[in-house]
C-alpha cells in the first residue's frame, strides 16, 4: 500500500512562493498534525536553502552510531526520515544532513541515470539511495519502496512546484494544505505551488475543502482531500 501524501506549503494570495513572511513555528506547528513517518524533499529546494550540499568536496560525515545504536546521530528514533528526489545526482553532500536534529535518517531517491560515482559517495557517507525509474525518478516506485523497506505510512511533501506537480499529475497526492499570507508579489517567477507548464485540462485536480483557520496576522490556513 503506498503512503498517505500530504502538500504542505504556504503561499501569497496570488500563489507565489517569493518573498514571503512565513511565520516558521506556526508553519511546523500545522505540519506536526500530521506525525508524518517521512519528509519528501527535491533536489532543488535543497539546494536553496543549503547550496553547500551541491559541493562535491564536502560530502558529508561517514555513518555515525550512537550509544542506542541509532544510525545518523542527529535525532530520536522518533523523528521522520528525510527523502529527498535527486536523480541527476545534485546532492554529493547529502550526508551532512544526517546529523540534523529533525530527521532520524536521510534516504537519496535516485534513478537509472543517477551514476554509480554518486550513489558510492552516498554510500561512503552513510546515505542509504532507493533507485527506481530509468531517466526520472519513479515517485510511485519510491513511495511503495518507502512504505514496503522503512514502513513509512505518512509522507509530509515540503518541496517546490516541480515535485509537487508531478506527484499530483501522478494521482499520489492525497491532501493538500496551504497557508495563505495577506500579500500580494507579483513578477514572473516561476515559484509557484504547482509547476506544470505542459498540463492539459484533463491534468486539473479537484479537492475538497476539509478545515480552515483564520489567524490573527490575517492569514488563512485551508486543508483540502484531493477528489
Amino acid at each position: 500500500m503506498l503512503p498517505h501524501v500530504i502538500v504542505h506549503n504556504e503561499m501569497s494570495l496570488d500563489a507565489r512562493m517569493d518573498r514571503l513572511e512565513v511565520d516558521m513555528g506556526r508553519f511546523y506547528a500545522l505540519a506536526g498534525k500530521w506525525r508524518e513517518d517521512c519528509t519528501l524533499v527535491g533536489s532543488e529546494t535543497l539546494l536553496a536553502g543549503m547550496p553547500e550540499l551541491g559541493d562535491r568536496g564536502s560530502a558529508g560525515a561517514l555513518e555515525r552510531r550512537d550509544t542506542t545504536g541509532h544510525q545518523g546521530g542527529g535525532a530520536s528514533p522518533d523523528a521522520p526520515l528525510l527523502a529527498a528526489v535527486d536523480s541527476r545526482g545534485r546532492l554529493p553532500g547529502l550526508g551532512q544532513l544526517r546529523d540534523q536534529p529533525y530527521w532520524r535518517d536521510v534516504i537519496a531517491l535516485c534513478s537509472g541515470a543517477t551514476s554509480a560515482d554518486h550513489l558510492d559517495r552516498l554510500g561512503a557517507a552513510g546515505v542509504s539511495s532507493i533507485v527506481v525509474g530509468t531517466e526520472r525518478v519513479d515517485l510511485r516506485g519510491a513511495l511503495q519502496a518507502l512504505a514496503e523497506q522503512y514502513d513509512v505510512a505518512v509522507v509530509r511533501v515540503d518541496a517546490g512546484g516541480s515535485l509537487v506537480g508531478a506527484l499530483l499529475r501522478q494521482g499520489l497526492v492525497h491532501e493538500v494544505s496551504v497557508v495563505i499570507e495577506p500579500r500580494l508579489v507579483g513578477g514572473e517567477t516561476h515559484r509557484w505551488l504547482v509547476r506544470a507548464p505542459d498540463a492539459t485540462p484533463e491534468d486539473v485536480v479537484a479537492m475538497t475543502l476539509r478545515e480552515m483557520e483564520r489567524f490573527d496576522d490575517g492569514a488563512v490556513w485551508l486543508r483540502y482531500d484531493v477528489v
